[in-house]
């Protein structure tokens, strides 16, 4: 299911986290030294020309509340997380949503967040205002075009001209120093299991053959991130951010969306075959809170997922285990194609995020854990 995602019937490559038991001497698993030695070590041949910066533009920001930040997509699962994470910092946010009276992004501005208005990502209204002062700039809602389009070509338009807007008018403001983008894990997977079945995933990785209409778009989104960010290297560093699939806690109010929806009907007894990626939604947020302050972050890629591959078994065994009384275990070992599932471990190689983070990142098992006990306290299960 999704990028970097496969099952038995189509078996693309995967990019995934940390599910089998924690062992700190494994790699990826948290045992990296964190000095700048090893960061710089694990970041080596990231795989894109990284923009010779001005020393303004190398610096990180300072969590204090006359730094703000901009976090665009405010009212998505993982937006939130990330406005959150640089309230409890220290930072002044500003979220940007398509519409701020909606009761739907109340829970935005109880955190203490200020809503700005930005209709639609693909048109001026509400940039400038909502990029006026700022220092920082977390693209959140980036390379996501619209699911009711098919055709490459219109997919294609819209994540280049959606980028290319937001980096314009953080230009323009003058005071944007950092940005982080979020982008997806189809930008990294291609064509390399071809040649070596081992290869492991890594943020050195290009999707050099992107297959679906979906993963050309966010290929070609972040060509156009790195094609800026060398034009803008002058006003500001940018730094990427290649996510899995992200579960855990929902904030107070928050709507289940994005990969907790697949949580959630794995939870009430759906069956279903894939193996995927994952990583926890703070540990997500914290990325992008160091991609904005971390001088050595600027220039570079970083692949948000754990060493090893999960399947839609595992997820389903932890949910049960959880607590979610829906999840039919005898269902799932009566499926054929699930239970040839084989995981590959490891997957990838996560060193990069962990020295950046400088600890270990949440364990899987413990990612649907979180994420099924918050459906159940909310009501959702």
């Amino acid at each position: 299911m999704g990028i970097c995602a496969s099952s038995p019937m189509n078996p693309v490559p995967i990019l995934d986290m940390e599910v089998k038991k924690e062992d700190p001497s494994k790699p990826g698993a948290g045992s990296l030294p964190t000095t700048p030695e090893s960061h710089v070590a694990a970041r080596r041949g990231s795989g894109w020309g990284a923009p010779s910066l001005s020393s303004s533009a190398m610096e990180g920001l300072k969590p204090t509340k006359e730094t703000t930040v901009l976090v665009t997509g405010g009212s998505s699962w993982v937006g939130a997380y990330v406005a959150k994470a640089l309230i409890e910092a220290g930072y002044s946010v500003r979220a940007a949503v398509s519409n701020k009276s909606s009761a739907r992004v109340d829970y935005l501005r109880d955190m203490g967040c200020v809503l700005v208005a930005v209709p639609d990502l693909l048109a001026d209204e509400g940039w400038a205002e909502a990029m006026a002062g700022c220092a920082g700039f977390a693209h959140v809602n980036s390379l996501a075009p619209s699911p009711l389009h098919t055709d490459a070509a219109e997919m294609i338009r819209e994540a280049v001209e959606g980028t290319e807007l937001a980096m314009r008018f953080a230009a323009e403001a003058g005071t944007v120093r950092r940005v982080v983008v979020n982008c997806g894990l189809a930008t990294i997977c291609g064509s390399q299991r071809d040649s070596n079945p081992d290869h492991l995933w890594s943020e050195v990785d290009k999707n050099d053959a992107p297959e679906t209409a979906f993963s050309k778009s966010k290929v070609a989104g972040e060509a156009k991130v790195w094609e800026l960010a060398e034009k803008y290297k002058d006003k500001f560093s940018v730094c990427t951010v290649h996510t899995a699939h992200t579960f855990g806690e929902l904030l107070p109010g928050q709507p289940v969306t994005s990969s907790m929806l697949l949580l959630q009907e794995l939870a009430r007894g759906k069956v279903t075959c894939f193996l995927f990626a994952m990583c926890e939604v703070a540990d997500l947020a914290a990325v992008h809170v160091a991609g904005l302050e971390r001088t050595e972050a600027a220039g570079q890629r970083y692949m948000m997922s754990s060493a090893d591959q999960v399947s839609s078994l595992e997820v389903a065994e932890w949910a049960a285990a959880a607590g979610a009384s829906g999840v039919d275990l005898a269902a799932w070992a009566a499926d054929e194609a699930v239970q040839k599932l084989a995981p590959k471990r490891p997957t990838a190689n996560n060193r990069k995020v962990i020295a950046l983070l400088g600890r270990p990142l949440v364990p899987n098992a413990k990612c649907i854990q979180r994420g099924v006990a918050s459906l159940i306290e909310n009501g959702l299960l």
